[in-house]
C-alpha cells in the first residue's frame, strides 16, 4: 500500500543488520586478539617461573648442606623483587606512548590474571605428586603409628599457638610498650604462623599469597608473604638439627635392650 515507506523500513533494517555484523565481526576480531595476546602472555609467564625456580634450585643445592630450605627463602625473594621490577618497569613505559609501553601493560594485566590460577594449579599439582608417590602398602601397614603421631603434633602445635597468640597479645603488652601497629595480632598473621611451623616456608608462602587482599593491603601481604618464609627457614634448620641430633641419640641408646 505505501512502497515507498516499505523500501525504506527494508533499507533501515538491512542498514542495521550491516551495524549489528560489523559490530559482531568487530568484538570477535578483539577477542581474537585478546585470546592470542592472553596465550603469549602465558608463555612469558612460564619462562619468567622456570628461570626463577631453576635459579633457586641452583642455590638451594649449593646451601642445602648448611641450612635445608634456603631455596624456599630465594623463590620468595626473587619473585618479589621481579613483581617490584616489573612494576616500576610498567609505571616508567606508561608515561610514554609507544609499543613497549603497550605491552609492559598488556603484560602486567594478563599477568595479575594468570598468577593466582597457575599458583594454585602448582600448589595442587605438588600435592598429587606428594599423593601418588605414597607407598598405600606401607601406609596401611604403619599408618596407626603415623596417625598418632600426627595427631600428637599437631594438638601440641594448636596448643602452643594458642597459649603463645594469647600470651603475646595480653600479657606481653603489660610489660613491655609495644607500638599498636603490632597488637593485637591478625587473624592472617596467626593462620600464616601456624603453616609455617607446620607445612614450612613453601607452604606457608604459597598460603599467605593466596589470602584476598579484600580485607588486607598489598603491603601488608607482601609482608606476609616474606615472613612466611623467612620463618618457615628459621624453622627447617632449627627443626632439622634437633631432629638429627634425637635420631642419633635414639639409634645409639635403643628404647628395647
Amino acid at each position: 500500500m505505501f512502497p515507498g515507506r516499505q523500501r525504506s523500513v527494508r533499507k533501515d533494517g538491512l542498514e542495521v543488520d550491516d551495524k549489528h555484523a560489523s559490530m559482531n565481526a568487530s568484538v570477535n576480531k578483539v577477542a581474537k586478539e585478546k585470546g592470542i595476546r592472553f596465550i603469549g602472555s602465558g608463555v612469558l609467564t612460564s619462562i619468567l617461573v622456570i628461570s626463577i625456580v631453576e635459579v633457586t634450585n641452583s642455590f638451594e643445592r649449593a646451601t642445602s648442606h648448611i641450612v635445608p630450605g634456603l631455596g624456599c627463602a630465594a623463590v620468595a625473594t626473587i619473585g618479589i623483587s621481579v613483581n617490584k621490577i616489573l612494576e616500576s618497569v610498567v609505571a616508567i613505559t606508561s608515561r610514554k606512548e609507544c609499543r613497549m609501553s603497550r605491552f609492559a601493560s598488556y603484560f602486567w594485566n594478563d599477568l595479575k590474571q594468570i598468577g593466582g590460577p597457575m599458583s594454585d594449579f602448582c600448589f595442587m599439582a605438588l600435592f598429587a605428586a606428594i599423593g601418588v608417590s605414597a607407598n598405600l602398602k606401607r601406609a596401611m601397614t604403619q599408618g596407626c603409628s603415623s596417625f598418632v603421631f600426627a595427631i600428637l603434633a599437631l594438638l601440641i602445635h594448636f596448643l602452643t599457638l594458642g597459649i603463645g597468640s594469647f600470651s603475646v597479645m595480653t600479657i606481653l603488652p603489660k610489660f613491655i610498650k609495644i607500638s599498636n601497629t603490632i597488637f593485637p595480632l591478625g587473624l592472617e598473621e596467626i593462620l600464616v604462623a601456624s603453616n609455617a611451623a607446620i607445612g614450612g616456608a613453601s607452604t606457608a608462602a604459597g598460603f599467605a599469597g593466596n589470602i584476598s587482599e579484600k580485607h588486607i593491603t598489598k603491603k601488608y601481604k607482601q609482608g606476609l608473604i616474606v615472613s612466611a618464609t623467612f620463618w618457615g627457614v628459621v624453622g627447617y634448620g632449627v627443626a632439622t638439627t634437633i631432629g638429627v641430633f634425637l635420631t642419633r641419640v635414639l639409634a645409639s641408646k635403643p628404647l628395647i635392650a
